[in-house]
């Protein structure tokens, strides 16, 4: 099963009207900032996105923070380390605002539709909407509003989504 082009479209146009919206009153509420990522942080099966932003000082507190507490033996590796500094559980600045995008009932009048014993057409569902996320993100970085966001060199713009590994998303971005 698909969802029809009529739901994708609406989908698609809230997405980036949410972002722009969302992302330019952020921007305006916090001028001193300047940022190293935005994420679309999701939960695909609930059509759930929450925009998210950090900065390099937010991060190095954050960073300091774990490496010298209980747990600092954790977040000595470079590897351990750049997990941390994307993963937008830790960002100062997480789920800044959260949009979603089907209601209950929409999303249950789509689980009713599937056939009980196959799970595979709600994963494949589930990978429809991640996509729309990826796609929208991408219409996003094209716009003024996202122009318009202080930028450290090297800046990253990405969607993730919940149950999706921080190891996995960079090796993927970095293919």
């Amino acid at each position: 099963m698909t969802l029809d082009y009529a739901l994708m479209a609406r989908i698609k146009a809230e997405i980036l009207r949410f972002t722009t919206v969302e992302v330019e009153q952020f921007l305006l509420a916090h001028p001193d900032k300047t940022f190293y990522a935005i994420a679309f942080d999701t939960h695909a099966e609930y059509a759930e996105l929450n925009l998210c932003f950090n900065t390099e000082a937010d991060f190095q507190q954050r960073l300091a923070y774990y490496q010298s507490g209980k747990w600092a033996e954790s977040y000595q590796s470079p590897e351990a380390i750049q997990e941390l500094k994307f993963n937008t559980g830790d960002w100062e600045y997480q789920c800044f605002s959260t949009c979603y995008l089907l209601s209950e009932d929409e999303l249950q009048t789509i689980q009713q539709s599937l056939p009980e014993d196959d799970f595979s057409e709600w994963e494949e569902i589930a990978r429809q909407i991640r996509a729309v996320f990826n796609e929208c993100l991408v219409q996003f970085t094209q716009t003024e509003v996202y122009q318009a966001i202080p930028k450290i060199d090297g800046f990253m713009a990405f969607s993730i989504d919940h149950d999706e590994d921080v190891a996995d998303m960079l090796a993927d971005r970095f293919l």
